[in-house]
């Protein structure tokens, strides 16, 4: 099972020197704007918009 304590790992990847800088900056913006919102997604579920089988399964583990 994936951890959110792993999403600090993610790192942006290396772009080729080739690319034009506002092409890069561009994306690197893109890609830091998709790991912030896919990290405060993922801190902030909540039992709500859990499935009852996931609730089942992690209220087991706790």
């Amino acid at each position: 099972m994936a951890s959110v304590t792993g999403l600090s790992k993610i790192g942006l990847p290396h772009l080729s020197e080739n690319m034009d800088a506002e092409d890069a900056r561009a994306i690197r913006n893109y890609l830091y704007q998709m790991q912030e919102q896919l990290q405060y997604v993922l801190c902030n579920l909540d039992v709500e918009n859990m499935s009852e089988p996931l609730r089942v399964r992690l209220n087991s583990i706790q």
